[in-house]
């Protein structure tokens, strides 16, 4: 196992939700167990909070963050085009705080425009930067030249979405079967309510402690997942994936990354 690297001094925490039962500070008390409490802190909405002390960057911003949407899954953005009118939608959004969660963006194009937000001073490892957003990310997948939804997209800064955690991680078998069979939606939500999450679910933020985790680890060890289905490292793609290993594992983490987790205390309690 790799020797814990150095800790960032700076733990920003930017919540740009506006849904049911998700509790940042919950986060942000989760974190402070192992980093410590005067480590962590919340922010508002990333491109709000950021954009405050350089709007003259703001359409140079929108520009980016609407050419990152998604207008066809099967097909990758064409950055070269524009309309005028998604351009004012995300010029809007980003003074108000307030994007639509209906959107489909390319989650690695969205992070680009992110990190020019970004202030110098803290535009280093001792920042550790989490987005959390209502916005609907997705990664192009070449095996079978599509996007995806994503959960979360881990680099600088790291993004986790509310929208992604209903829509990324695949639903049961039994509930597309149902579709396809012609049953009534509504009702098989409520039949498999505890199989998968959706909307408003009460168990959002504690789904999430894991994902925010996640985005730790790559920031100390370029290694955000784990291959145990038991640790709340592990990259789920099927929702009952993600509730065993985010809610139902007694340990919260597998060996391997209890260790790491100790070493992050040792550290904090040595300095």
């Amino acid at each position: 196992m790799k020797s814990v690297p150095h800790i960032p001094r700076f733990i920003h925490l930017y919540d740009g939700t506006d849904v049911e039962n998700f509790d940042i500070r919950k986060i942000n008390n989760y974190l402070g167990q192992w980093f410590g409490p005067d480590r962590v802190q919340i922010r508002g909405e990333f491109v709000r909070h950021n954009l405050g002390k350089q709007e003259q960057i703001l359409d140079t911003v929108a520009e980016t963050i609407a050419k990152a949407r998604i207008k066809d899954p099967a097909k990758p953005t064409e950055t070269d085009q524009l309309d005028p009118e998604e351009l004012d939608q995300e010029r809007k959004w980003m003074i108000e705080g307030k994007p639509s969660r209906d959107i489909f963006y390319d989650g690695l194009a969205l992070q680009q425009a992110y990190i020019t937000l970004i202030e110098p001073q803290e535009n280093s490892l001792e920042h550790l930067h989490i987005v959390f957003t209502d916005r609907l990310i997705g990664t192009w997948d070449q095996s079978d030249r599509r996007y995806h939804a994503r959960v979360s997209i881990y680099g600088w800064p790291s993004i986790i979405s509310t929208t992604g955690i209903v829509e990324g991680p695949a639903k049961p078998r039994e509930y597309y079967f149902g579709l396809m069979a012609g049953l009534d939606e509504e009702l098989l939500r409520e039949e498999m309510s505890e199989r998968f999450v959706d909307y408003g679910d009460h168990r959002l933020t504690e789904l999430l402690k894991g994902y925010t985790m996640q985005a730790v680890f790559y920031h100390l060890w370029a290694e955000p997942f784990c291959d145990n289905p038991n640790c709340r490292g592990f990259n789920a793609h099927w929702q009952e994936e993600m509730i065993r290993a985010q809610l139902k594992s007694p340990e919260e983490f597998c060996t391997k990354h209890r260790k790491m987790l100790c070493e992050i205390r040792n550290f904090k309690e040595r300095t």
